[in-house]
């Protein structure tokens, strides 16, 4: 079973497994807008989406995000989604990222992994692993929060 705790402030996620735990997350580092601005259908139930976004990492840092995603339909308005992108800083940084997702047509989870060569304000995100959570319009516009995975 997991749980997510959602508000402002600090977030906690509870695992019930035989090896019971649970993660304070805190602030997340990245708080995002975007959309979907070009969808393709691969084959049944399968379509390619290109996405767009523009956020704050750690509350002060501007950046921007594109990429692309599989969703793949598993029926009763659940997808599982698959897909890359990049981020890059107003200063040109840059970092690259894989993702997994699961939404239910308005809100979704999932973790992205990501990589980066910057010495600078990106090079935290080298070889960590984020969670993340957010929602969905039926117009492809979504807005995120993503927290490390410590």
């Amino acid at each position: 079973m997991l749980l997510l705790i959602g508000g402002t402030g600090t977030n906690t996620i509870l695992f019930n497994t035989g090896y019971a735990q649970s993660a304070t997350l805190g602030e997340p580092i990245f708080v995002e807008k975007g959309a979907d601005i070009i969808q393709k259908e691969i084959g049944p139930n399968r379509s390619t989406y290109t996405f767009t976004s523009n956020g704050t990492m750690n509350g002060n840092i501007e950046y921007s995000k594109a990429g692309e995603y599989v969703s793949v339909s598993k029926g009763n308005n659940q997808t599982f989604d698959q897909g890359h992108g990049v981020i890059t800083t107003k200063d040109g940084e840059t970092a690259n990222y894989t993702f997994i997702e699961v939404f239910n047509g308005t809100d979704y989870q999932g973790a992205s992994a990501y990589s980066t060569n910057s010495t600078g304000k990106l090079s935290f995100l080298d070889n960590i692993l984020l969670i993340f959570k957010g929602g969905a319009d039926e117009s492809g516009n979504y807005a995120l929060e993503q927290w490390h995975w410590k």
